[in-house]
């Protein structure tokens, strides 16, 4: 199998939602304050924001690398497309809109940030079978 950069995007995306899913798992309730500082404060931390700028550089590479490949996959535009435009559609639901933020922040307790975690974690066998077949 040979490791494009739509590929790489891919692994990229399933190592990060598996670690943030593990990380939301074992922090349990606590992880609440993380995601305060990263989505409800006013101002959004360094890390925050660098881990915005990798994303959106990671991104823009596997794009360009994508557009101009001889041929393109339906896992390629499913990861190119689709998923950009649902991730902009959160970002304006969530992150974007102060109703969005307060239902997030307002989330509480071990259980509900545990099943938020193993949801989400579905996500990394979707993201597997995308770069395999990108």
């Amino acid at each position: 199998m040979e490791l494009t950069l739509t590929k790489g995007f891919a692994l990229v995306l399933a190592a990060a939602v598996l670690a943030t899913s593990v990380m939301i798992f074992a922090m349990g309730g606590r992880f609440q304050l993380v995601e305060a500082k990263a989505y409800a404060g006013d101002r959004r931390p360094w890390w925050f924001s660098l881990g915005l700028v990798a994303f959106a550089a990671l991104y823009v590479a596997a794009l360009i690398g994508f557009v101009t490949a001889p041929d393109r996959t339906w896992a390629g535009w499913v990861l190119m497309v689709v998923i950009p435009v649902g991730a902009a559609l959160k970002a304006g639901l969530v992150i974007l809109n102060p109703k969005g933020r307060a239902t997030v922040s307002a989330i509480e307790g071990d259980r509900a940030w545990r099943r938020i975690a193993l949801a989400r974690a579905v996500l990394v066998p979707v993201f597997l079978v995308l770069a395999y077949f990108a």
